[in-house]
Parts: C-alpha cells; sequence; structure tokens
C-alpha cells in the first residue's frame, strides 16, 4: 500500500539535504524534549539521505536480456518516458538508488532529469546550468558536502544531444576530499521540456589508469528514450511506485557510497 509508511519514515525521506543541515543546526539551538525511538529508514541506516534527481518511477528498473538497463520515469509534461542506456557496470539495487549502475569501486553511472528554464533550450544552456544541477548539495555527490574545484573540461552539442566532461572534488564518508571525472549526456525526449541526464563517473585516479573512462563515456554515449506515451502521473512523490514502501536492510543490497 503506497499509503502504509509510518509518518517519521515520510518526513526522513522527504526532507531534502539542505533541510536537514538548517534542521540540525535548529535542533542545537533549541533542543528537544527526548522521544521514544522510531522504526529506523534506510536513511537514517546509511547515515545520509538519499539524493534529488527528478526521478519517478513506474515501475522497476530492470536490466534487459541484451545488458541494457531500462526505466520507465514520469516527465513533467503528462509523459511517461522508457529510457536506457549500456553499462559495463551492474544495476544498483536498494532504497538509495533511482536509476543507476556501480560497482564497488565508486564508478557509477546514473540518470537525473531536471526541467528547462523558461524560454530555454537544450543546446543554448550555460555549461553552468549542468553543473549546478548534477553538483548541488542534494545531488549524487553532495552526501557530505557540495562539491568544490567544478570545472567543465569541454562541451559539445550535436544530433539533439549535450556532451560535457567534467571534473570535481567530493567529500568521502570520513571527509576526505576524493578527484572525480564526469561524462555526460544530455537529451530531451520528444514533446518534453525536461532533461534527461546520464552522468558517467569514476575518481580521476581511475579515469584513465583503470579505463574508468571508457566505460563512463560508453554508458553515457548509449543514453536513448525507447519511446513516449501520455499519462495521468504526476511529477510527484507519490506517483512513484515505491512511494510508502517499508525500506530497509532487505531492500539495500548495494550501499556503497560511490567514493
Amino acid at each position: 500500500d503506497r499509503v502504509g509508511t509510518s509518518s517519521a519514515d515520510m518526513v526522513a525521506l522527504s526532507l531534502s539535504r539542505s533541510a536537514v543541515l538548517r534542521a540540525a543546526t535548529a535542533a542545537l539551538l533549541c533542543p528537544m524534549k527526548p522521544q521514544m525511538a522510531s522504526s529506523i529508514s534506510a536513511t537514517t541506516m546509511t547515515g545520509k539521505m538519499k539524493p534529488e534527481l527528478g526521478i519517478i518511477l513506474v515501475s522497476p528498473v530492470i536490466t534487459q536480456p541484451n545488458g541494457a538497463i531500462s526505466a520507465e520515469v514520469v516527465l513533467s509534461d503528462g509523459l511517461v518516458a522508457t529510457t536506457a542506456f549500456n553499462c559495463k557496470w551492474p544495476l544498483a539495487e536498494g532504497g538509495y538508488s533511482d536509476v543507476e549502475a556501480k560497482n564497488r569501486d565508486g564508478d557509477a553511472a546514473f540518470l537525473q532529469i531536471s526541467t528547462l528554464p523558461e524560454g530555454q533550450s537544450l543546446t543554448g544552456l550555460p555549461k553552468k546550468w549542468f553543473t549546478q544541477a548534477i553538483l548541488s548539495l542534494d545531488g549524487r555527490y553532495g552526501a557530505y558536502g557540495a562539491p568544490t574545484d567544478v570545472k567543465v573540461l569541454s562541451d559539445s552539442a550535436e544530433n539533439g544531444r549535450r556532451m560535457l566532461d567534467i571534473s570535481f572534488t567530493a567529500l568521502s564518508p570520513g571527509s576526505a576530499a576524493i578527484e572525480r571525472r564526469a561524462v555526460v549526456s544530455a537529451m530531451q525526449p520528444p514533446g518534453s521540456k525536461d532533461v534527461l541526464m546520464l552522468i558517467g563517473s569514476t575518481s580521476a585516479s581511475r579515469w584513465k589508469k583503470a579505463g574508468g573512462e571508457a566505460s563512463a563515456r560508453q554508458a553515457a554515449e548509449s543514453l536513448r528514450v525507447v519511446s513516449t506515451r501520455p499519462t495521468n502521473l504526476k511529477q510527484v512523490a507519490q506517483a512513484d511506485y515505491r512511494f510508502g514502501r517499508t525500506s530497509g536492510p532487505e531492500g539495500m543490497k548495494s550501499r556503497n557510497d560511490g567514493f
């Protein structure tokens, strides 16, 4: 039942990282009365908030017989898009991931959706729009602080697709600064003002020496929209098939922090 979750779990899952930081500061200034311990959610068990990637899933993410990773996602235009990409890394499972493939070394490829600003086109977007969307405090690499030292190394547009190479520094769970590289592939589904982005990333040390760049680039370049269809579903949490489902150890087979 999509509405069967506890209020405590819903609050934990819905709060953004930035909101949690503000709440923590307020708690230090105004201590609250002791409360009974509530059930442990996936968020509290991992010690970090789930990233906000704009992904509302209609059904479970699947790996096709040909190895492609496929997902049905809700767009903001009354559409459902079936997306797919190919990746050598295995599908990430568990409550922390949406549409993602990753390995134990922290190499990852994941899908993110953002809406175009009014009056803008994909080809005309400034480079800063992509880095702000992907490398925010609420993003995939913002669990322990917003990424720094962000640089766009290349930017090109061809056949309705935008490709960017970026470098940045992210914080690990132990607050170590980890230099990373990433390739971003962005495209617009037909009839939508949303931008689908596939981000392939590895640590800077693995980018060349471990073949990370080739794997990340292959995944990013393979992003495609298989089809779109009309829907009455809205781009809100309640429309996600996972909404209200209990999270915990059984649903967290992959809990690597991505570093």
